[in-house]
């Protein structure tokens, strides 16, 4: 049995929509990205979800699909040995998604007003899910633009960037997905794993 089965077929689904799209049929970009001046006025709420499985280019969904494995796939495992693959999938699938979706808000309530402004990616969702991966990880060692560092240590490095790039609009990146989805992913899992706001200060705080 596959020992991340959400986490593979999250995957599958990115990997598969986002090369069909690049390749094979260009005009899903113009329906099913994510234009938040579009969501408001033409109620095209569909977005918000769509856009998640689809990518700039090939590097945009390799990043991307290397941290969701590379955290998700821990994290996945974490939840089913503690709740049973049933529950574990479930509470894994609930914080992902819910982290796409407040990614996505955040990115229409501070663009909607601009008919250009145009997004994509699963960015939102996967910030939720190494976020979640922190909570439970915070001194394991992950790597910031290659150097090595604690995982509580990139978090704040992490927002601080991004809270700097959304104010400044410093590059073509969805810095207000990315806030978002960090957001969504630490409230979803406080409310949905029970003592993981203790779990977490035990270990930063030892």
């Amino acid at each position: 049995m596959l020992e991340s089965p959400v986490t593979l077929t999250l995957l599958f689904a990115n990997i598969a929509i986002s090369l069909w799209a690049l390749y094979m049929n260009t005009d899903y970009f113009d329906k099913f990205a994510e234009w938040p001046y579009r969501i408001v006025h033409e109620k095209k709420y569909y977005q918000t979800v769509t856009s998640a499985f689809l990518h700039a280019d090939i590097m945009h969904l390799a990043f991307n699909m290397f941290a969701l494995y590379s955290f998700g796939s821990i994290l996945e495992r974490v939840f089913t040995s503690n709740f049973g693959i049933r529950d574990g999938s479930v509470y894994y699938i609930l914080i992902y998604m819910i982290s796409l979706l407040s990614g996505s808000a955040l990115t229409v309530a501070r663009n909607y007003k601009n008919p250009a402004y145009v997004a994509v990616g699963a960015s939102g969702a996967v910030s939720g899910i190494v976020f979640s991966y922190i909570l439970f990880f915070p001194m394991s060692t992950v790597g910031f633009f290659f150097i090595p560092m604690p995982a509580f240590l990139f978090a704040f490095l992490y927002l601080g960037l991004s809270v700097w790039g959304m104010k400044s609009k410093m590059g073509n990146i969805g810095h207000e997905a990315h806030l978002g989805g960090v957001a969504g992913g630490v409230i979803s899992t406080f409310i949905l794993i029970e003592g993981s706001f203790r779990f977490f200060l035990n270990h930063l705080f030892p």
